[in-house]
């Protein structure tokens, strides 16, 4: 049979009725209710789609079967499928499996939507827009050849059992179908794609990544959610380990073979065993895949020796969902022979005492005539190394007390019961798994230590702490809170075995903190006290607000500044800069580290000239504030000093009311001219004459009141245009 162009995950192994499913199917070869129904029906008709008349109606399904609700159901808002996707070879190989026993009704009457999202351009695109299990006559040559797994499918999908009349048994049964119809989709992926629940994708592309997205039919009448797988590519490895850990032991003639499995079962969901007898020529021991069954991860197979004379050579290789075969395991030896049968262990029991362990085991008194004695081992580990916890126990003895040992992980060590035969030979049990109770919840973690490294706007913290001591450790996370007071949230969803956690937060926020705690969980999912808390200051990438040049004067040679400071508060200082136009660069006049200076005379100026200023604030992280808005001042001419001397008023003529000024000055070479001010009484200065440089009086024709001051003053205009200082004098009338 070609399989359907498209793609999958797997279900049982993470679904909690995994258990009660495979070992449902260890009884598929000897019940055969649900099998014998494809059997004795006749050649199947294709089916019909009945549409759903309300919400709230039974519906019904293409075989006429009423659909009920089940127990324990409910429709949540969680995706309605799971999902695993798989490069193998040139292909993408898809498994989805519906996570209710109603959806699965949904999925194989209404079909599947399948989607290929491009992670990088994120293109979809409709690879199948009506995934449905065939028709029920392609099926016929499966039934036709008894295939189990087409069958189980092929009655659940298409045949009416005959369920109890009574409802919460009908229920149950229901729920117990679907399962035994994913179980024969989980063994099969052939049957699984026939049954519209598996897919390979021919046409992805070398070198792109993908994303499925899932989702029923009927997801929009039903509200489902639709599922999005991980992201998968062609060029992603497909590593197929092999089962190290394989043994076996003879007994009679019988081959006890058993493979510790715990390793491999997020690769592996079956596994096949093969027998040779020259070392060469390999043959499968049984027509079907063995499943584990157990919670110890364990599979335990017995195979009968047709000869005692021959060395059997045995070999084991894991089966994927998708039927990929993994390498072979290296080959186990075992020669049949006539022995006494293995002593079992029956129990073992705590007692009152926590440091006493009670251990029985199961022989028949008529057989303790060939032993010795007996001897207890033990081991940390399943492999061992085992050591004696018991060394002497008497042969007609079926019970002993033993002190428990320290577990290397968990909560379970390992126990083997030696027997010791008269004629000298030994015989040995298989490792037994001894679980003891655990009360106590891991110690507080300790040695928390992060630090913060800046990466453009984010912050990369690196948190690493001491290992746990805890034997049964079963992982850690992290909590983190952003302000003191508010609560911790997780930072990692998933349980991590490392002590070390990278986790990334945003620079350009106002908390000027972060805080990281750990705690600890067990096996049995209990939890330890917080570590103590980590406290890390965040880097500061936010500049501080820019001060403000509020006021300036201009004096002669001095420029006078004010600012308002930066108002952040984690501001650590102020630069004041200068630039004389028109220079380009500016250069640092003033440092200021404290809070309380805001003002600075520059004194450093030179005469008519254009200076800039500008202040900065840094923070202390070396933030810096945008500048405040720079200031352009220009310097007048500086005064010079003349020595004005002999600067006098006389009344030359009281009838013609003149008065004359004499004066005489020094640098008279430099001067261009002399500038003469009057203050009437009662009255401001003002400019009243502009003299030569080479005269030295001037008249001045004003009508004088008597018993008022009449002030003068004379200041030179040098001839570079800049002023002197002035010299005054006072004249009154007399009456």
């Amino acid at each position: 049979m070609e399989l359907p162009p498209t793609i999958g995950i797997t279900y049982g192994m993470t679904n909690s009725c995994t258990a009660m499913k495979l070992s449902i199917y260890l009884t598929l070869c000897f019940v055969g209710g649900l099998i014998s129904l494809a059997h004795s029906q006749p050649k199947p008709a294709a089916k019909t789609k009945t549409p759903v008349k309300s919400a709230t109606a039974p519906v019904n399904r293409p075989d006429n079967r009423t659909r009920y609700a089940m127990k324990g159901e409910k429709m949540e808002s969680r995706p309605s499928v799971g999902v695993l996707a798989k490069a193998i070879g040139h292909k993408l190989y898809l498994r989805w499996v519906p996570t209710m026993q109603s959806y699965w009704e949904f999925g194989y009457r209404d079909g599947y939507v399948v989607e290929r999202v491009n992670v990088k351009t994120r293109q979809r695109v409709v690879i199948n827009s009506n995934v449905m299990p065939k028709p029920a006559a392609d099926w016929q040559p499966f039934i036709d050849r008894k295939d189990r797994n087409y069958s189980v499918l092929y009655a659940a999908i298409y045949e009416q059992p005959e369920f109890s009349g009574e409802a919460i048994t009908q229920m149950n049964e229901r729920i117990q179908l679907f399962h035994f119809a994913l179980l024969g989709a989980d063994m099969d992926f052939k049957a699984a794609c026939m049954a519209g629940l598996g897919l390979i994708d021919s046409t992805a592309v070398q070198g792109e990544r993908y994303q499925y997205v899932i989702g029923h039919k009927s997801a929009a009448r039903y509200k489902l959610l639709s599922v999005v797988s991980s992201e998968v590519g062609l060029g992603d490895t497909n590593p197929m380990p092999a089962i190290r850990h394989f043994a076996g032991r003879a007994g009679d003639r019988v081959a006890n073979l058993f493979a510790e499995t715990a390793s491999v079962r997020s690769t592996y969901n079956q596994y096949q065993i093969e027998r040779s007898e020259d070392g060469e020529h390999f043959a499968s021991i049984s027509s079907l895949p063995f499943i584990v069954t157990n919670k110890l991860d364990t599979l335990t197979v017995s195979d009968t020796l047709d000869s005692d004379e021959i060395t059997y050579q045995y070999r084991i290789r894991g089966l994927t969902l998708f039927q990929e075969v993994g390498p072979y395991s290296n080959n186990v030896r075992i020669k049949a022979k006539s022995t006494l049968p293995v002593p079992a262990f029956y129990s073992v029991n705590e007692t009152t005492d926590k440091n006493k362990l009670e251990v029985q085991w199961l022989y028949k008194d008529s057989l303790s005539q060939y032993i010795d004695h007996y001897q207890l081992v033990g081991a940390t580990e399943q492999g061992g190394p085992f050591a004696p916890i018991s060394e002497i126990i008497p042969a007609n003895q079926r019970m002993t007390y033993i002190k428990p040992l320290t577990p290397a992980r968990g909560y379970t060590f390992f126990i083997k019961l030696i027997t010791h035969l008269k004629k000298g030979d030994v015989m040995e049990t298989l490792a037994y798994p001894v679980t003891l109770a655990d009360d106590d919840p891991p110690v507080q973690p300790q040695g928390l230590t992060g630090k913060i490294e800046r990466k453009g706007e984010l912050g990369i913290v690196t948190l690493s702490w001491q290992p746990n001591p805890d034997t049964d450790l079963y992982g850690y996370f992290v909590n983190r809170r952003d302000k003191a007071g508010q609560r911790y949230y997780r930072v990692n969803n998933e349980f991590i075995k490392q002590t070390t956690l990278t986790d990334t937060i945003r620079l350009q926020q106002m908390q000027r903190y972060v805080f990281y705690t750990v705690k600890a969980l067990d096996l049995l999912f209990k939890e330890s006290v917080d570590s103590k808390a980590l406290v890390l200051r965040i880097p500061d990438i936010n500049p501080p607000t820019s001060p403000i040049i509020d006021s300036f004067t201009v004096t002669d040679k001095r420029i006078f500044l004010h600012w308002t400071r930066s108002h952040s508060e984690d501001v650590q200082k102020h630069i004041l800069y200068r630039k004389k136009m028109p220079n380009a660069n500016w250069e640092e006049l003033l440092t200021i580290t404290d809070t309380l200076t805001q003002a600075y005379t520059d004194s450093s100026v030179a005469e008519k000239s254009l200076y800039a200023y500008t202040v900065i604030a840094f923070d202390d992280s070396q933030n810096r504030s945008q500048p405040a808005t720079p200031v352009v001042l220009e310097t007048p001419f500086f005064t010079r000093n003349v020595d004005f001397s002999q600067f006098t008023s006389a009344v030359v003529d009281t009838t013609r009311q003149t008065i004359r000024l004499t004066w005489a000055c020094n640098q008279t070479d430099k001067i261009d001219n002399f500038l003469i001010y009057r203050a009437m009484p009662d009255d401001e200065l003002a400019l009243v004459k502009k003299v030569e440089g080479d005269s030295r009086e001037w008249i001045d024709y004003v009508e004088m009141l008597p018993n008022k001051p009449y002030r003068y003053v004379i200041r030179a205009r040098m001839q570079e245009g800049y002023l002197s200082g002035w010299k005054e004098t006072v004249i009154e009338r007399k009456p």
